[in-house]
């Protein structure tokens, strides 16, 4: 039935999670390629559900080294930029631009630079995407 949770695909174990690094020296550009994937899971991870879910779904995970903070960067939020650390973004930024929050809908509108406005609606039993 659409909507419902199967819980035959739900994956579970008693395997602890784990992550560990590369343990082999690697090349310069192997490196540089690991740091991007890591900073991309990163970013990634420290987007809102819902972003994080456009940008997935859209193919936006690109990221690019910043050096300044970017548009509606907050310090009294996100605390003061510090010019020395290395920094990466999204190359396409994402805006909320409007958000309707009820107890039994969320509407999130959101604009890619480049691509449109983009609407997400949550339900409770629906997750709606749709260029608008």
């Amino acid at each position: 039935m659409p909507g419902s949770i199967d819980p035959e695909t739900i994956a579970a174990d008693n395997l602890p999670t784990v992550w560990s690094p590369v343990q082999e020296e690697l090349g310069e550009e192997e490196h540089a390629r690991e740091l991007e994937e890591q900073a991309t899971a990163s970013l990634l991870w420290g987007s809102p559900v819902a972003e994080q879910i456009l940008r997935l779904l859209l193919g936006e995970t690109a990221i690019e080294r910043i050096f300044d903070p970017p548009a509606r960067y907050d310090p009294e939020i996100q605390g003061e930029w510090n010019s020395s650390l290395l920094t990466f973004g999204f190359k396409r930024p994402i805006a909320l631009t409007r958000e309707d929050r009820s107890p039994d809908r969320l509407v999130l509108e959101y604009k890619l630079e480049g691509a449109g406005f983009w609407l997400v609606e949550i339900t409770q039993d629906t997750l709606t995407l749709g260029r608008i």
